[in-house]
């Protein structure tokens, strides 16, 4: 059966479940969390939906259910992306072309020179009297 074939709620319920506990495991590692259509099928089919996902059956279902849109960052022929809190965004370029290290080359160098500096002052003389 296909997503749109439900006239009730249950087959999106367990989707949502499916989808939420992935996004929980991939929080839970600060992952990404990437599923393509065959392994989305096969964790459904373990879990007792009877669907089946695709990227036109998924498009109709995401269209028309706002619990999905907001838990899917990204989907495609090849398979859906999910909204993980506190993974990296791996598409997102780096605004800072500088390396971490060129940072800490950068950090040592002005640490080496302010100890140079230090070490170059004479040290003042104490009072004897």
């Amino acid at each position: 059966m296909r997503f749109y074939e439900f006239s009730d709620s249950e087959s999106t319920d367990k989707l949502i479940i499916v989808l939420k506990n992935y996004i929980g495991r991939a929080a839970s590692k600060k992952s990404p969390a990437k599923l393509n259509w065959n392994g989305l099928n096969q964790v459904l089919k373990s879990s007792g939906a009877e669907v089946t996902a695709d990227y036109e059956t998924f498009k109709a279902i995401y269209d028309s259910n706002p619990v999905i849109q907001s838990i899917v960052k990204d989907f495609n022929a090849d398979g859906v992306e999910l909204k993980v809190p506190g993974a990296p965004d791996s598409e997102e370029p780096t605004q800072d072309s500088e390396t971490s290290q060129d940072k800490v080359d950068q950090t040592a160098a002005s640490a080496a020179s302010a100890q140079v500096a230090q070490s170059q002052q004479t040290p003042p003389v104490p009072d004897l009297t």
